[in-house]
C-alpha cells in the first residue's frame, strides 16, 4: 500500500503516522562489517550494481543492530529495534578491479534484508522507501561494554543472528556526512540519501562475535570473522525522500 500525502505536505502511511521529510532520527548502533563471495553476492544484488570488491573475488557485507530512540517529530512513532544486512555496491562503474569501482561509479549500500520490532515502522521502511522490511522479534542492548544484537531464536530460527560489539576506542566525527542506500520499489532500482551526525567508532574485529544462521550465511556466502567492528552511540541522521534511478530491473534475490 502506498502513502499520501496530506494537506501539510506530510506522507501518511497506512497506520495513519504521518511523517514530513527528510526524516530525522536518532539511534545507537553497532554492528560488523564482515568479508562474502562476491560470485554470490552480485546474485542478490539487482541490474545497475555489482559488490564493492575488496580483494579478488572477495566482497563483503555489514551487519548491523540499530536502536532507535527517535523517530520523527510529532509523528507518533514509538522507536523500535531493527537489523539490517547491507552488500556494498557501486553503481555505474565498468570495472571489476577491487576498490577501483570506487573511481567511476557510485557507491552505496544494498539493503538485503531489514528485519523491525513494530507495524509502524514496516510500513514506514516500505511505503515511503521500498525498503524490504519485515516484522521480527529482536533484541537491541545498549550495555557499558557495547551492543548487544539477538535476531530470532537462535535454536529455531533459519534467520537467526546473534552478535556483540564491544565499544572501540577509535571515534571517527560525522559532520553531516552523506550516505547513500539502494533497494527496489516496485521492480525499479530506487536510491535514498541519509546525512549522519555524530561520532561513529571504528576497531578492530577484537571485541565482536558474531553468530549467523546457516541460511543467510549461504545466501551472502559471508566469511565467519569480521574484518571490524563499527559502534555509534546516539548518532542524529536525515533520511531524504527515494529517487527511482534505473529502469525496471528482474527481482534476482531475496526481497
Amino acid at each position: 500500500m502506498a502513502s499520501r500525502t496530506d494537506d501539510r505536505g506530510r506522507r501518511v502511511l497506512s497506520t495513519g503516522h504521518a511523517v514530513s521529510l527528510p526524516l530525522e532520527l536518532s539511534c545507537t548502533l553497532g554492528g560488523v562489517v564482515v568479508p562474502a563471495r562476491r560470485a554470490r553476492l552480485d546474485e542478490v544484488l539487482p541490474d545497475g550494481l555489482s559488490s564493492l570488491g575488496i580483494a579478488p573475488r572477495v566482497g563483503c557485507v555489514a551487519l548491523v543492530g540499530i536502536r532507535y530512540h527517535r523517530v520523527g517529530r510529532d509523528t507518533g512513532l514509538e522507536p523500535y529495534d531493527e537489523f539490517a544486512a547491507i552488500v556494498p555496491a557501486v553503481r555505474g562503474s565498468r570495472t571489476d578491479r577491487p576498490l577501483a569501482q570506487l573511481l567511476e561509479g557510485e557507491p552505496g549500500g544494498y539493503v538485503h534484508w531489514l528485519p523491525v520490532t513494530t507495524d509502524a515502522s514496516v510500513a514506514l521502511g516500505r511505503e515511503l522507501w521500498g525498503y524490504p522490511k519485515e516484522r521480527a522479534p529482536i533484541t537491541v542492548t545498549d550495555g557499558p561494554r557495547g551492543l548487544r544484537v539477538v535476531v530470532g531464536d537462535p535454536d529455531a530460527s533459519e534467520d537467526a543472528v546473534r552478535l556483540e560489539v564491544s565499544r572501540p576506542r577509535t571515534a571517527i566525527p560525522l559532520r553531516g556526512t552523506e550516505l547513500s542506500s539502494f533497494t527496489r520499489r516496485d521492480g525499479e532500482l530506487t536510491r535514498a540519501r541519509m546525512q549522519l551526525r555524530g561520532e561513529l567508532s571504528v576497531g578492530s574485529p577484537i571485541g565482536a562475535d558474531l553468530e549467523v544462521a546457516p541460511k543467510l550465511a549461504s545466501e551472502l556466502g559471508l566469511w565467519r570473522r569480521p574484518l571490524i567492528r563499527l559502534y555509534g552511540p546516539r548518532l542524529r541522521a536525515r533520511l531524504f525522500e527515494g529517487e527511482s534511478i534505473a529502469a525496471r530491473t528482474v527481482d534476482k534475490g531475496h526481497a
